[in-house]
């Protein structure tokens, strides 16, 4: 295994392919592509941020730019005051959804955006010609002129935008929330209680360890699901480690799936302000029937939260996301944030006065199933092919492969932050799209 360094941003297994030396390069090599003099760092609460935290802030510190510290923070909220206090990127220690023994980190521009893939290429350009041949060299020319300043309360703002941009108050709802004890752990619980929600905290601590895996997928989340059920709450929202994911489970205590948080997400915000929405190739079927309801124009995008947002950007989007459980509303952050996605959600609830699956009951019963593979890239790429011409349907080739016809859609690709392919299929007919999926591993097995 070796780091994973792509649009996605720096990923590795912790002391192991991601070490101090690595971190403290790479943040000096941001900090100088940046040409920055500040940057706002935050992180999740993986056992090796703080080794991976200290590494960013000296490596900065040594190049003369001064870190302007949130400690445990959500990755929305980082973006958000990167945004708030105009400095000039910021960095986010996590891994994301990864197992907690990864670790990484996220890089934000001073537009308070991901790199997009022409940023990206640029900076990937640029470590290539610092990158020494061993660590024992000097990267760059120190000048130990950066400090380490502590911004204390970071969420202050953050959620403040979030209500007065959503007009949240008295709610009077009862929410179960699982933050996997991540960094999301404190901020969604203080919102939600800020406009009158009873909140039912489950792994809402800041531990190192996750009780769970750490994706909010179904499969995952039985725990919440059970707490909803027996304790007769409204909703429940389960979180990943940065804080950027949400999952939702309904009154039933019935997980609806992340790919549902957009979908009704949307639902919410065309019904107030119509306008284009963006998604990725990954994401469900459903967000085409919103998009009809609404008489609203959807654009689809590689996968990857850079690539939609830099979509939502050129056209202009009033919403977008991804299927992951991530919400993106530029209003209040051009950034997934569960957060916002949450609070969306809740007003959609209060304003109907319907509950999450008699909303979800009004909307076509697409099946989707999604399976992740080890196997290596050269393998998908020596079968690609073959996929193509077994599957009929309109195809793309721009992110792996994706093929759309009028009763299902296929989209295979490595991913961007393990070393794993995935397979997505959606259809109406679950038998179908079964044994489409399985069809699609069968081929790419194959030697």
């Amino acid at each position: 295994m070796a780091l994973m360094f792509s649009i996605s941003g720096l990923r590795g297994i912790a002391y192991k392919d991601l070490t101090y030396d690595d971190v403290c390069f790479y943040a000096q090599a941001f900090g100088k592509f940046l040409k920055a003099k500040s940057i706002v760092l935050g992180c999740d609460t993986r056992k090796s941020g703080d080794m991976i935290g200290a590494a960013v802030r000296e490596g900065l510190n040594l190049i003369d730019c001064n870190v302007i510290s949130l400690q445990i923070a959500p990755t929305p909220t980082v973006i958000f005051m990167v945004r708030k206090l105009k400095a000039d990127g910021g960095v986010v220690v996590t891994a994301s959804h990864n197992p907690e023994e990864w670790n990484g980190l996220k890089f934000i521009s001073n537009q308070a955006e991901f790199l997009n893939e022409k940023e990206f290429s640029s900076f990937s350009k640029f470590v290539e010609h610092y990158k020494p041949i061993s660590h024992h060299e000097k990267y760059f020319p120190f000048y130990t002129g950066g400090r380490c300043l502590i911004r204390r309360d970071p969420l202050k703002e953050h959620i403040k935008k979030i209500i007065a941009s959503l007009k949240l108050r008295n709610l009077g709802l009862k929410i179960g929330i699982d933050a996997v004890n991540g960094a999301g752990s404190k901020a969604l619980p203080r919102l939600l209680e800020e406009v009158g929600c009873k909140v039912y905290r489950l792994n809402c601590e800041f531990k190192s360890t996750f009780p769970r895996s750490p994706e909010p997928t179904p499969e995952n989340i039985g725990d919440l699901c059970q707490i909803v059920k027996e304790k007769g709450l409204d909703l429940g929202f389960a979180l990943d480690p940065d804080g950027d994911r949400l999952s939702i489970v309904d009154e039933n205590g019935v997980p609806i799936s992340e790919e549902n948080t957009l979908v009704l997400a949307t639902d919410y915000i065309l019904s107030k302000k119509k306008g284009n929405i963006v998604t990725n190739y990954s994401t469900t079927a459903l967000m085409d029937f919103i998009a009809k309801k609404y008489n609203c124009k959807l654009y689809r995008t590689k996968v990857g939260e850079a690539n939609v947002v830099e979509k939502m950007k050129k056209v202009c989007a009033v919403i977008g996301g991804e299927g992951n459980g991530g919400v993106i509303y530029p209003t209040i952050n051009i950034t997934r944030d569960a957060l916002t996605g949450a609070a969306i959600i809740l007003k959609l609830l209060s304003e109907r006065n319907q509950t999450a699956s008699e909303i979800i009951s009004s909307y076509p019963k697409y099946h989707m199933i999604k399976r992740k593979i080890k196997l290596s890239k050269a393998q998908f790429e020596k079968n690609k092919v073959e996929i193509t011409k077994i599957f009929k349907g309109k195809t793309n080739l721009t992110d792996g492969i994706q093929i759309r016809a009028k009763d299902y859609w296929l989209h295979i690709r490595p991913s961007k932050t393990e070393p794993i392919i995935r397979i997505i299929g959606e259809a109406l007919d679950k038998n179908k799209i079964n044994k489409y999926v399985k069809k699609a591993e069968t081929i790419l097995r194959q030697n």
